[in-house]
């Protein structure tokens, strides 16, 4: 701790529009590591406390105080540290019995996760933390299960990714006795991203104007309350349709499987491209089931919620990286880890897509869809958005329809963040697992484990109506298994 106060300098970080595109969202993921032996020195308290720190001087940003100033700040006071919640737990039952049950969140009494999947204040300040670490110590030392979280106001899933390896990397060196640490630098300034963007931009695309663009009372009132009010808000909003989660497995042969059985005038669709599309389907199938059901009064009153969108219409809404597609950005050697990601929004009908299961032509043509967005996400694309986002709240407008729209699926793929490379000094992480509720209508493909390349976990986390129509779903029950 005193080497830590001692580097650690004062200093000041502006945020911007992408930062506040996923503000609404943790990143939180928990790692599940083996002890190998077993031995009673494996990854010891101490020791990983004290790597923490140590990368953490790598992240001084982690260590700032989230001010709501303007288009906000993350300020580093070096005699006013916004101190990262750090707690340790012992858990009464062993690594074996949580890796038997395939590491379900119901196996274990002591839940690894402390925050929720919004960013909001901690109970012992009243300040929203910028990481969080839980470290549950299992029965004789058999294992650790950590917990770590970071707000997407401060980094996205790259730099959550390059935090975990940094800590990996400086508690091995520890462990092997190595005093010099190998030298890695970041780059937080988001005069960086800035400098990246394309000087002449088109005007902003008509899916994406929907998106930033169409102004909501909602969002007026988010954009003015504190990050902490603004938190509290949507915890309890995310009360009124309480979210049910579950892990499911797809095999790459039943990707292949459904590749050969569709139509996509000679296209190549990624396996994200299918990924996407199946989960769509599943999700609008539970909408359209539950519009046959529902009586007129009710329908009419869920779709007047969801009045962003036209009847019948639904959403997929993707997450993407743009660091790859900028130039200037993809061709640094120093990595930049504020916020990246964009919503890259596809429409469909809920029609169609719910007819994707039976009929090829449906789910190609939807498949379709998925890769023209993502082809069309460029520079230019970029600096459109770009540019709205320097002139207006229009993130906070964004957030509310995102909110309050139910018909939607938000999909994100974690594969590429690379999680399963932290390694503390005793071998990979087992399982890589999510919350066990996160926000209504979502799915994550998860992490992939280098040891398991034939398929991916997704997760999906559903209004509970919703996810007993995804379990009673024909076509996904086909094409993937159940985890937990």
């Amino acid at each position: 701790m005193e080497s830590f106060m001692k580097n650690i300098q004062s200093q000041t970080f502006a945020l911007n529009g992408w930062d506040f595109i996923c503000s609404f969202s943790n990143i939180p993921f928990t790692f599940f590591y083996k002890n190998p032996c077993p031995s009673d020195d494996f990854m010891p308290s101490e020791q990983l406390r004290n790597s923490f720190l140590r990368a953490l001087q790598d992240f001084p940003i982690l260590a700032g105080h989230l001010v709501a100033q303007g288009r906000g700040y993350i300020v580093v006071d070096k005699n006013n540290l916004n101190m990262p919640e750090y707690i340790e737990s012992q858990s009464p039952i062993s690594y074996e019995f949580v890796e038997k049950a395939k590491f379900n969140w119901d196996a274990m009494p002591i839940q690894p996760s402390t925050v929720s999947a919004v960013p909001t204040k901690s109970i012992t300040d009243g300040k929203i933390k910028l990481i969080n670490v839980h470290v549950v110590r299992f029965r004789n030392n058999s294992g650790i299960a950590l917990f770590v979280n970071m707000p997407h106001y401060v980094v996205d899933g790259i730099g959550y990714s390059a935090f975990m390896k940094r800590w990996a990397e400086v508690n091995k060196c520890m462990q092997d006795g190595h005093v010099q640490l190998p030298h890695r630098e970041y780059a937080f300034d988001r005069a960086v991203q800035t400098s990246a963007m394309p000087e002449i931009t088109p005007p902003l695309s008509t899916s994406c104007s929907r998106i930033y663009k169409t102004k909501t009372l909602l969002g007026y009132i988010l954009s003015w309350l504190s990050p902490e009010t603004r938190g509290t808000l949507l915890v309890e909003g995310n009360k009124l349709f309480s979210a049910s989660g579950h892990i499911f497995y797809v095999s790459k042969n039943a990707i292949d499987k459904i590749r050969q059985q569709v139509t996509c005038d000679g296209q190549r669709l990624s396996d994200n491209d299918i990924l996407t599309t199946m989960i769509s389907h599943t999700v609008a199938k539970g909408f359209y089931d539950e519009q046959e059901n529902a009586g007129i009064f009710k329908s009419t009153t869920r779709s007047l919620m969801s009045s962003f969108l036209r009847p019948g219409e639904f959403i997929s809404l993707m997450t993407m990286d743009i660091r790859p597609r900028l130039k200037k950005l993809s061709q640094r050697s120093t990595q930049y880890l504020g916020g990246c990601i964009t919503g890259l929004p596809v429409f469909n009908t809920i029609n169609r897509l719910a007819q994707a299961g039976t009929n090829p032509a449906a789910f190609g043509t939807s498949c379709l869809l998925v890769r023209k967005a993502v082809n069309n996400l460029d520079e230019k694309y970029i600096g459109a958005v770009d540019k709205t986002l320097r002139g207006s709240n229009c993130y906070a407008h964004s957030l509310a329809l995102a909110v309050t729209t139910r018909e939607k699926i938000i999909v994100t793929n974690q594969t590429r963040f690379g999680l399963y490379d932290c390694d503390f000094g005793a071998g990979a992480p087992k399982w890589i697992g999510p919350l066990p509720n996160f926000v209504t209508n979502y799915s994550s493909i998860l992490p992939t484990n280098p040891l398991d390349n034939q398929g991916y976990y997704v997760y999906m986390s559903l209004e509970k109506d919703l996810m007993s129509s995804v379990l009673q779903n024909e076509f996904w029950s086909t094409h993937s298994s159940f985890v937990f």
